[in-house]
């Protein structure tokens, strides 16, 4: 007794005190937040302090203690772009100061971010870009090397060696463990389903990858050669030569301009702004100054009207978005998206719309309704697709809703095909598990999606005609919305991706342009006049306190995941997660992207 007694007072206890720590952090988090919603003041004088650690993303909340918590990053792409814009106009902001920790995301925000750069140095006023201790790859690279001056420590790790692009197979796991994957798709390229069925790339496959790569490695080698005043072709060739992975052998080719620490920049700074050596460098972060009026700036901003952003980020699923799977970048849901545009379509203020997607695809069900929402509302405001780093096969379905589609040269787009995946797993649960399966059925197609048993000739024919109907009705979709014949349109598809700039060419875009860009072409269409415009964006994100009771436990997982495991083991759960898609794509339809691409 007295043994039960001393363990409920221990439980009692420590449950006192996590509900204290709890509180006092929560204090804390108000008391933050309350400091937060201060205008900042910027002085005379100012150095914007762009300080990258990780991941651009689309859209954030810009809740304080989702930052703190859930590490959500202080600001998004068009945050980010916005405050570049404005500090070029600001005349307080005299230089650009971006220190590269760590820098993630889709190449094509990357890309837009470096525009945002270059045109804050039309401004005239300069730009440094440094990393301190901290690595730089090419994508950090590719960032700074739009300043006037790039440095590194002397000690730094610097990537100048190519690009990769490695896709996983599982096809020996899933024979081991006697799981018969069976697959109807539409589209010679469509090689999603791939890593279930074979041991490497197909020949069509690697053909469409190869020329992505080759694309990218093509304007990034072209936008530092730009920069630094070289040729493509020497660039090439120390990158295929003699790789550099060191400040020191990146400043010797001359792709830094000095090996300086962090202090060394600043001191850099003050001399350029003719700051006293002894007096403190006056800075800015962009976490704060994206809190600055526009007005305060010197800019008016259009109040003849909003322009509504929809952002349609994640994969296409049906029902509800959900962001707080720790293994996967986020669901799009059909429902949430066509309940956003309902809102941007009935909302008097708003005057015009544009659609922001970054999704690989998913459900075709899901992807066709929600193409029916944006086209319901063409029908009242002019509409804009503007397509971030993904948009792709269901992605790119949803986009042929609006008459105007602008892309990034680097956006992942196409990939006009389809696919079903269905399992056969009875050898796994008889042979490893010694479980058997009996019943009775009114039909003999009734367990077609069960999972336990092959397809039959008959069930297999059902399944393509479905299939290839789907894949007739994306034919049409595209060819309806691009003035193109469905011949001409299927030449093109099969599944295949393409590129910004190369969709341009095949007459998949109107042009290319940044996010900003699709926000002043929605505004000359519903006639706002000149920028910059109050944008509205849906659906609106959810705060951290907003989702308590939705998802915590599986933020808290993420979170956890983050701070205890190794790269090499988050590598095992991204696998993880890729075999947990499959098995919840069993039984449907997807316009998906072929692959995950993740390229180093």
């Amino acid at each position: 007794m007295k043994f039960l007694s001393n363990l409920v007072a221990s439980a009692l206890g420590t449950m006192i005190a996590l509900a204290i720590v709890f509180f006092m952090g929560l204090a804390t988090l108000l008391i933050f937040m309350s400091a937060a919603d201060q205008t900042p003041s910027v002085s005379e004088g100012s150095v914007l302090v762009v300080e990258f650690t990780g991941a651009i993303p689309e859209v954030v909340s810009g809740d304080p203690i989702t930052q703190v918590l859930a590490g959500e990053p202080p600001f998004g792409l068009r945050e980010l772009v916005s405050s570049l814009q404005m500090a070029a106009t600001d005349d307080r902001v005299e230089a650009l100061w971006l220190q590269i920790r760590n820098v993630t995301g889709s190449w094509a925000a990357l890309e837009e971010v470096r525009a945002a750069v270059l045109q804050f140095k039309e401004s005239g006023k300069p730009v440094y870009a440094s990393s301190n201790d901290y690595a730089m790859t090419e994508q950090a690279y590719f960032v700074a090397s739009a300043a006037d001056s790039v440095f590194a420590s002397e000690q730094g790790i610097f990537e100048f060696n190519g690009f990769n692009l490695t896709v996983t197979f599982f096809q020996n796991l899933l024979e081991d463990l006697e799981v018969e994957p069976q697959v109807v798709r539409a589209g010679r390229f469509k090689s999603a389903v791939e890593p279930f069925i074979r041991e490497d790339l197909s020949a069509e496959n690697e053909e469409q990858l190869s020329s992505f790569l080759q694309t990218l490695d093509d304007v990034f080698m072209e936008a530092i050669a730009e920069s630094r005043g070289v040729s493509p072709d020497s660039l090439r060739r120390i990158a295929s030569e003699r790789a550099i992975i060191s400040a020191g052998d990146a400043h010797a080719a001359g792709l830094l301009d000095g090996l300086l620490y962090h202090d060394e920049v600043g001191d850099l700074i003050k001399a350029r702004l003719d700051v006293d050596a002894d007096d403190d460098l006056s800075t800015i972060s962009t976490s704060d100054y994206q809190r600055v009026p526009p007005s305060d700036a010197g800019l008016e901003v259009n109040r003849d009207g909003d322009v509504a952003i929809v952002y349609a980020v994640g994969q296409i699923v049906s029902g509800e978005s959900d962001f707080s799977d720790p293994l996967g970048s986020g669901l799009l849901g059909a429902e949430t998206f066509i309940e956003a545009m309902e809102e941007a379509r009935e909302n008097e203020n708003v005057k015009a719309v544009v659609v922001r997607v970054d999704s690989p695809g998913g459900s075709a069900s899901a992807s066709d309704a929600m193409w029916r929402a944006i086209q319901l509302t063409t029908l009242e405001k002019p509409v804009v697709i503007s397509m971030g780093g993904l948009a792709a096969s269901g992605g790119y379905w949803i986009a042929t809703g609006a008459e105007k589609i602008v892309a990034d040269p680097l956006t992942i787009t196409g990939s006009i095909g389809v696919f079903g995946l269905f399992f056969d797993a009875s050898g796994f649960f008889e042979e490893k598990l010694g479980i058997t399966f009996d019943g009775v059925q009114t039909s003999p197609y009734a367990d077609v999606f069960s999972g336990i048993t092959p397809l039959s000739d008959e069930e297999r024919q059902m399944l393509e005609s479905f299939v290839d109907d789907t894949y007739q009705s994306f034919l049409e979709r595209v060819s309806n919305a691009r003035k193109m014949s469905t011949a001409d349109v299927d030449s093109i598809a099969q599944g295949r991706i393409w590129m910004g700039r190369s969709a341009l060419e095949l007459g998949l875009v109107d042009t290319l342009a940044t996010l900003s860009g699709a926000v002043r072409m929605a505004a000359r269409e519903a006639e706002l006049g000149d920028g910059p415009y109050r944008v509205r964006v849906l659906p609106r994100p959810k705060t951290f306190l907003e989702q308590l009771t939705r998802g915590l436990g599986a933020r808290a997982a993420g979170a956890w995941a983050r701070l205890s495991t190794t790269p090499a083991e988050r590598a095992l759960l991204e696998q993880a997660r890729h075999i947990r898609e499959a098995v919840r794509q069993q039984g449907t339809v997807q316009a998906r992207l072929p692959v995950d691409i993740v390229i180093r």
